[in-house]
């Protein structure tokens, strides 16, 4: 009898170590595919990032808002300007500046042939004042690297072409995307421009930074530009041609980018529409 005890404590023992050593194995396996799943959602999210940051097509051509304050252009007699806060404030300041009441209507039909003759003076510092719902900001136009997107850009905005045009595409930390007077990313002035100052190799697009869009294709600049409003936006592949800097106004640009739609990478979809009321050009 003693023997069989000790048999069945030894059998009960062997049961034990090794109901333990499966239960330490399932564990183990748990942790291999926890980490597993770790691993990829972390290269995905990655994969999303890359292709945020490289693609082309975020900026191309064709294809619960708070209230803050921005600084007035140079010359106005104030110093602040509130910008809407809601859809229905920013629909009410554009139809109070002649605007359309829908953020979906072509706001015009103005076409050009060809490209305007250069006739603006390099050595010049433009200035463009722009007016928006979402309040006021100043770019300074770089006419010296850029003289053939300066120039078309000046002409623009001195025919009205901007006049209600909305903010299309708001991708917030990204950047914001205007110029189209149809509203749907497709619409130019019919003509397209050349390609000129990229940035350099290993240098970024500056915070608030001014550039044109395009197909993707090399001069297919036209009416539509961008302005980076975030770290996403500062390493964009060098193949957007670069014409100014917001030099006033940036709380602005940071109105614009917190109403913009950050449910999806395409960004078409703001919060808070926001359109351009006009945009004066003076020099220093």
């Amino acid at each position: 009898m003693p023997n069989e005890k000790r048999a069945r404590h030894k059998e009960a023992r062997r049961q034990k170590i090794e109901q333990e050593r499966r239960q330490a194995k399932r564990q183990q396996l748990l942790r291999r595919i926890g980490y597993g799943i770790i691993a990829a959602v972390v290269v995905v999210g990655s994969v999303i990032l890359i292709n945020m940051n490289n693609s082309t097509s975020l900026v191309s051509t064709t294809t619960t808002s708070s209230t803050t304050t921005s600084t007035l252009a140079p010359g106005d007699t104030t110093t602040t300007v509130k910008g809407a806060s809601t859809q229905a404030e920013a629909d009410a300041r554009a139809i109070a500046s002649g605007c359309p009441s829908s953020t979906t209507t072509r706001v015009n039909t103005m076409s050009w042939s060809s490209e305007p003759a250069v006739t603006i003076n390099t050595q010049v510092d433009y200035m463009a004042d722009f007016v928006t719902t979402a309040g006021n900001f100043t770019v300074k136009l770089d006419a010296a690297a850029a003289p053939h997107t300066v120039n078309s850009f000046i002409f623009l905005a001195k025919k009205g072409y901007f006049h209600c045009v909305i903010f299309h595409r708001v991708i917030p930390g990204f950047m914001a995307q205007t110029g189209d007077p149809t509203g749907s990313s497709t619409g130019g002035p019919g003509y397209t421009l050349p390609d000129e100052n990229f940035p350099a190799s290993g240098s970024i697009y500056p915070l608030y930074s001014v550039a044109m869009a395009n197909t993707s294709s090399a001069h297919t600049g036209g009416s539509q530009f961008f302005i980076n409003t975030g770290t996403a936006g500062e390493s964009l592949p060098h193949s957007y041609s670069l014409f100014g800097q917001v030099v006033s106004g940036q709380t602005t640009l940071i109105k614009i980018n917190a109403d913009g739609d950050s449910t999806t990478q395409a960004g078409t979809s703001p919060a808070i529409t926001h359109r351009i009321l006009s945009v004066t050009i003076h020099t220093n």
